[in-house]
């Protein structure tokens, strides 16, 4: 895994000419304090675009790259140079002024590695934590699947997820569906129950028939034809009989074409007040359309169809996988109208299936009743409709298709109507037409039946058709979900291990940097087949979600260490992390722990901290500079941007810069007291009570005091160590040149000064793991107490 050796940035954001940042050859951790709007982060967005070519709180409308160029940069290149651990471990990436970018490496090894750290977890910005925080369970699990390398597999999934959602919406489906319904009504109508097959028509048409004692038995198709044959010749007349039925199917065929005509008006006045109202926007109309290219894009795009590093449509240089991700960002923008063209869509396809059953019903009249001359104008005006009803179906799909208004000519409302009426009149010419036969009640009964017949034997017929367009698309969908969710199991399965690994660390951190509180047992979980939360114990009671009871500072010290646990599992390459102003909403003691907790844990990463506080950053001086962390602070120079200054780590290396230029006896005494205070603090030493601030104002000579008597008790043997008796002298130097005297401290006096506090220091402080010896660290079996890692013992009662 690597590190970086040094940034160098030009003409970049805050940066107007070179600036320089060197981790040193021994790639050390660095802090870095700058004001707000004084450009630190300069440094996090230069990273950030090296290696993801985009910095994401930038990449927003009328920003982008236009925003990385310093403004009053020249017209070479803006440039961020990268130099990782290691020989020939360099790369270069440059914006031209006409926002052109291009990369050189030292080597083909470079570039993968660059191309690798795309997958790392890197950069946290307190803006992250926050977003992340308040996405949805479904969020928080995309989020952790990206985070985990988890994509490719939810990418799948999705795949299965849309492709049935997409089959379950296919209009070829859902009409067969609708029509099914509309043939069970018909079924229930005529003979009282649903009627799904033929075999089950027969059984059906053994019953009607049965009252007519008929010879034949009816068992399948023939049989039914000889049946239907002996059942009409019942009659005086079969020729009236067989007259009686055509009239009475034609009686019902019209009342159902009014039926359908009617629906058909409704449905368009439904559809056209929706779908008008969006396509008479020109600008909704180009972002539908967009939207139809959007998506496609993207299916070309996640499917790598195209994976050459350009634009698939213009063919201009282009990251891919920024491509993706852009595309899929405007497409979330556009989701708002994009559901309202899918119920405009819903409605054109019930409007479209109302179309088709009026067709049909006029196919029928044209194709079965042309012989009946007092029928001819009910005839004409079908055909007529049916030419329009055809038209007015293609326009209807051309329409959508192409976004525009969909609008109706007035011949077909014109000839909608006379069908319509037509209809009416044929209907009750049928009616009469039939009582004018005169039939025997016999004759009666008998054509009753054989429509009955004829009349189910078709809704039987059609069932049967759309029952099998039915039948194999839900064999599909049925596959799909089945596929579906024997993949979700495994993969919730899979997720939550992964969850549980992260789940460790994410609660040892949690508790490290909030111990003895209430809320601890800190873990992720899955929540349902789509959703991830945290969960933790709130008083001794499992809850969730977060907010419910947490802090701000706790719900970001939860981004925080989730941040650092998925580093510490899954970084495969980057062993360095950068830390932006995240500490926002932390306290003191807080941030103490953070820094412990990076000290203990990521002991061998390089970390970088950038922040705003100068509380936070003299916090981090005290605590890491001892373990060779770089400090820098970010100035910035007017009209020449940024500038890097080295920022003294301790109050020795203060000391040591002014030495000879400025009087430092005041930060003598500062180091002396600071230096006591720890000591004592770490052997539980007991000084006098003092009230709020007072209790931080205490002198070297009380300190040293209260530290012998301690030590008189604990460890007398100690007392003889001969750096007392140095000490004593020393303190009351510091003491008196610090306060009004006119006699300043002498160069050798301060050599003598800091020699001593180096001696107090190295009876107290390992300098294996440089902490402090604490009393409340003890050896088992001996009389000692030890620092933390063991090596560094003084002898000491209980």
């Amino acid at each position: 895994m690597t590190k970086i050796r040094k940034i160098t940035v030009s003409r970049f954001r805050g940066a107007r000419f070179v600036l320089p940042l060197d981790f040193s050859k021994s790639t050390k951790s660095v802090a870095i304090f700058g004001e707000n709007a004084s450009g630190k982060s300069t440094i996090t967005d230069a990273l950030e675009w090296f290696i993801h070519d985009r910095v994401d709180h930038l990449w927003r409308e009328d920003c982008k790259q236009d925003s990385l160029r310093n403004v009053l940069a020249d017209d070479k290149p803006s440039s961020v140079e990268l130099v990782f651990d290691g020989t020939d471990r360099n790369g270069n990436k440059a914006l031209s002024e006409a926002l052109k970018t291009s990369a050189t490496f030292a080597n083909e090894h470079v570039a993968q590695l660059v191309s690798d750290l795309k997958s790392d977890n890197i950069i946290l910005r307190h803006a992250d934590i926050i977003n992340f925080l308040d996405k949805t369970k479904g969020g928080k699990r995309e989020a952790i699947a990206d985070i985990i390398g988890y994509s490719e597999i939810t990418k799948f999934r999705n795949v299965i997820l849309q492709t049935k959602n997409q089959l379950e919406k296919e209009t070829e489906y859902t009409t067969a569906k609708q029509q099914i319904q509309r043939l069970q009504s018909g079924m229930i109508s005529e003979v009282g129950q649903v009627v799904p097959n033929k075999q089950e028509f027969y059984s059906v048409a053994a019953k009607v028939m049965k009252p007519f004692a008929l010879k034949t038995l009816v068992t399948d198709e023939d049989s039914y034809t000889e049946a239907l044959e002996e059942l009409r010749g019942q009659g005086s007349s079969e020729e009236k009989i067989r007259l009686a039925e055509r009239l009475a199917h034609l009686e019902k065929v019209c009342g159902d074409l009014i039926a359908d005509i009617d629906q058909l008006s409704d449905d368009a006045t439904a559809f056209t007040d929706i779908y008008n109202a969006l396509a008479k926007e020109s600008e909704n109309v180009n972002k539908l359309r967009l939207s139809d290219f959007l998506t496609r894009g993207k299916a070309v795009l996640d499917d790598k169809v195209f994976t050459d590093p350009q634009c698939p449509f213009c063919l201009e240089p282009y990251e891919l996988a920024q491509l993706q991700n852009e595309v899929g960002k405007r497409l979330e923008a556009l989701e708002a109208l994009q559901k309202q063209l899918d119920e405009a869509g819903t409605l054109k396809d019930a409007l479209a299936e109302a179309v088709t059953n009026a067709g049909v019903k006029t196919k029928t009249i044209i194709e079965t009743y042309s012989d009946l001359e007092d029928f001819s104008s009910l005839i004409e005006t079908a055909k007529s409709a049916r030419l329009n009803l055809r038209d007015y179906l293609k326009a209807l799909k051309s329409a959508f298709e192409d976004k525009k208004v969909f609008e109706v000519s007035a011949d077909f409302d014109a000839d909608l109507k006379a069908l319509r009426s037509e209809s009416e009149k044929a209907a009750k010419q049928a009616n009469e037409a039939a009582k004018k036969l005169q039939l025997t009640e016999l004759e009666k009964k008998v054509a009753d039946a054989s429509t009955k017949l004829k009349m189910v034997s078709e809704l039987v017929n059609d069932f049967e058709t759309y029952q099998n367009i039915k039948d194999a698309y839900e064999v599909q969908i049925i596959t799909l979900s089945s596929m579906l969710e024997a993949f979700v199991k495994v993969q919730n399965s899979t997720l939550q291990a992964v969850l549980d690994t992260i789940s460790s660390d994410v609660g040892d951190f949690y508790k490290a940097l909030h111990p003895k509180e209430s809320v601890d047992k800190v873990r992720l979980t899955m929540v349902g087949d789509e959703g991830v939360e945290f969960q933790y114990a709130f008083h001794g009671k499992p809850t969730q979600p977060p907010r419910k009871y947490l802090s701000e500072s706790h719900l970001n010290s939860l981004g925080v260490v989730l941040f650092l646990a998925n580093a510490r599992i899954f970084n495969k390459h980057a062993k360095f992390l950068v830390l932006d102003d995240i500490v926002t909403s932390f306290d003191t003691s807080h941030r103490r722990r953070l820094l412990r907790l990076l000290r203990d844990e990521f002991s061998d990463w390089q970390i970088i901290i950038l922040t705003h506080e100068n509380v936070w950053f003299d916090i981090i001086k005290s605590e890491m500079g001892q373990h060779g962390w770089i400090f820098h602070e970010v100035q910035s120079d007017g009209a020449n941007g940024i500038v890097l200054e080295n920022s003294p780590a301790t109050l020795k290396e203060i000391i040591e810069q002014k030495k000879g230029k400025e009087d430092v006896t005041n930060d003598l005494r500062k180091l002396l007291e600071l230096v006591l205070k720890n000591i004592c603090q770490s052997l539980e030493v007991k000084v006098a009570f003092r009230f709020n601030e007072f209790n931080e104002k205490r002198m070297s000579g009380e300190l040293i005091s209260a530290l012998r008597s301690t030590l008189t008790t604990k460890s007398p043997d100690l007392l003889n160590t001969k750096i007392f008796s140095d000490l004593a002298g020393s303190a009351l130097i510091a003491n008196l040149v610090s306060h009004d005297n006119a006699d300043k401290i002498v160069g050798g006096d301060i050599d003598v000064l800091l020699e001593d506090i180096e001696k107090l220091v190295a009876l107290f402080v390992c300098e294996h793991c440089s902490r402090h010896i604490r009393a409340d660290v003890d050896v088992p079996g001996e009389k000692v107490i030890s620092c933390k890692c063991g090596k560094s013992k003084i002898p000491w009662k209980s």
